[in-house]
């Protein structure tokens, strides 16, 4: 057998890994593929926390604003020359028609009412107020109602924007039921539908305060509708309703990061003017403490202003802002 056959007999060793070298191989690809699964969910996390306050601070500035602009019109009219509030407004008792069917009561010429209610939740009581509006439009003036409507029927007409807070079952059977803020419009003696128009979701609590002058109408200040106090929609008597200057809100939302330590609710405070009474001669000098999970809000009715505060029972930081009102 020659040289060159034998030659071509001899196996030829193989390279390869050793199973240690493979082990460590997989083991390094393994922590790799972890650190890449931690880094995405960090970014999702963060991501959805982001879009959970960008959307509070949306609702919130929502909410805000309609409260506002529907409050600070109570009581307006056209032509105050030819008319009185009296006459533009009179007495009415009406349903309101949502599931509690709430009953509303007005006196002639009173604009502003509200309802006390209360929830019970983990054996602590928050508030649903609930407000209602009253003011006149003319046709085509563009001033704003509560469902972002506004007055197209030709003739000056009155509304009442009904604000309330209703809950629904959620969806997702793991999670709580959604509060929602809804607006049920009045036009005339008629509501404009049988199904109020929701507003904003995940406002849980709202707490509404009603700024007066004790003596106001009484002989020593007549007509003076500067704010001595703010009194709760719990203590408002009567005859309080039609002497009210001034609205404190104080609207809870549910908070995006609820779920962390130390995080809970935050609570917006405002109080907000009405215009028909604001620069009416006296000293306007009011303070009111508010509930342990907002903060504490000064209004003051000689000067048409209003003040926004935030703040979260948990650790949250809280922002103030001063709005002017038109």
């Amino acid at each position: 057998m020659s040289g060159r056959s034998r030659a071509s007999s001899v196996r030829v060793a193989q390279a390869g890994y050793s199973i240690i070298e493979l082990m460590v191989a997989l083991l390094i690809a393994l922590f790799l593929i972890i650190a890449v699964v931690v880094v995405e969910q960090s970014v999702h996390n963060s991501y959805a926390d982001r879009s959970g306050l960008a959307m509070l601070d949306d609702n919130e500035r929502f909410t805000m604003t309609l409260l506002t602009e529907i409050a600070q019109s109570a009581g307006y009219y056209p032509n105050p020359a030819l008319t009185s509030s009296v006459s533009a407004f009179p007495q009415q008792t009406t349903t309101v028609p949502n599931t509690a069917k709430d009953s509303l009561t007005f006196a002639a010429g009173q604009t502003v009412f509200g309802l006390h209610k209360t929830t019970t939740v983990n054996s602590t009581t928050y508030s649903l107020d609930t407000l209602a509006i009253r003011y006149m439009t003319a046709s085509g003036d563009g001033i704003p109602l509560c469902d972002g409507s506004s007055n197209s029927t030709g003739s000056n007409t009155v509304y009442t924007n009904y604000f309330y807070i209703e809950s629904a079952t959620n969806p997702d059977p793991n999670k709580p039921a959604i509060s929602t803020l809804y607006c049920a419009l009045q036009v005339g003696s008629t509501w404009a539908s049988t199904s109020p128009v929701p507003l904003v979701q995940n406002v849980e609590y709202m707490q509404i305060s009603y700024g007066l002058n004790l003596n106001s109408g009484a002989s020593s200040t007549p007509g003076d509708y500067s704010v001595q106090t703010y009194v709760p929609a719990a203590d408002m008597q009567a005859s309080d309703w039609s002497e009210v200057t001034s609205i404190r809100l104080q609207v809870t939302f549910a908070n995006p990061l609820q779920g962390e330590a130390g995080q809970g609710p935050v609570t917006f405070t405002k109080v907000i003017d009405i215009m028909s009474r604001t620069g009416v001669p006296g000293t306007a000098s009011a303070t009111g403490s508010s509930s342990s999970s907002s903060s504490t809000s000064s209004g003051s009715t000689s000067s048409s202003s209003s003040t926004t505060s935030s703040t979260s029972s948990g650790s949250t930081s809280s922002t103030d802002s001063t709005e002017s009102n038109d």
